[in-house]
């Protein structure tokens, strides 16, 4: 199975290519915009394994939560690929992303969205235990279980999410037609029209 995944949910962008159970993932830390160095990225990425997106099984994104701009790039990218090629897209949420390499564990996952604020889940055996939510980061690290690891951009382990996770989780999953963005309040535009 070939997939093309893509993470574009925070400042630090990146590409990775599941090749039947390997992955390789190129990290994009440029001061580019993620529309305009995610795709050449990701040619790169294919090109150097001798492969072009026309080969994909399928294509993934990490749907969010996180930065709205970033967000709509990845899940668009994905999409557009998919239907260019008629292949499958996933779905792969950041916080499920972000609890994946702990999946034998109980991890909160946590994002700051500033101001106290943050995207939480809970994840117990790569079970949903509490599903995302957009939360008040000190009520919800409050009630956490016990032993349970804590990461994220939120946490005092700030790891970013990875499009190597994504494509892990993408490849033990059913694409759809297309994905939509996983948006867990409005954005700020939204909440500036409604004041």
């Amino acid at each position: 199975m070939k997939i093309l995944a893509f993470e574009t949910t925070d400042a630090i962008a990146s590409v990775a290519l599941y090749l039947d159970g390997e992955v390789f993932e190129t990290v994009i830390d440029t001061d580019k915009r993620h529309a305009e160095s995610v795709l050449p990225a990701a040619e790169a990425l294919l090109s150097a394994h001798g492969l072009s997106t026309a080969e994909m099984d399928a294509f993934a994104a990490d749907v969010g939560p996180g930065s709205f701009t970033g967000v709509r790039i990845g899940v668009c990218t994905a999409n557009a690929l998919g239907a260019a090629h008629n292949k499958p897209v996933v779905a792969v949420n950041a916080l499920e992303s972000l609890a994946y390499p702990y999946r034998d564990q109980t991890v909160c996952a946590l994002i700051d969205a500033r101001n106290g604020n943050g995207y939480g889940a809970v994840y117990r055996n790569g079970q949903t235990v509490v599903p995302p939510c957009a939360c008040v980061m000190d009520d919800f690290t409050a009630n956490l279980p016990e032993n349970c690891r804590m990461v994220g951009t939120g946490t005092a382990d700030p790891i970013l999410p990875a499009a190597s996770c994504v494509a892990r989780i993408a490849a033990e999953r059913q694409g759809e037609k297309e994905i939509a963005p996983l948006y867990l309040k409005p954005s700020q535009a939204e909440r500036m029209w409604k004041a």
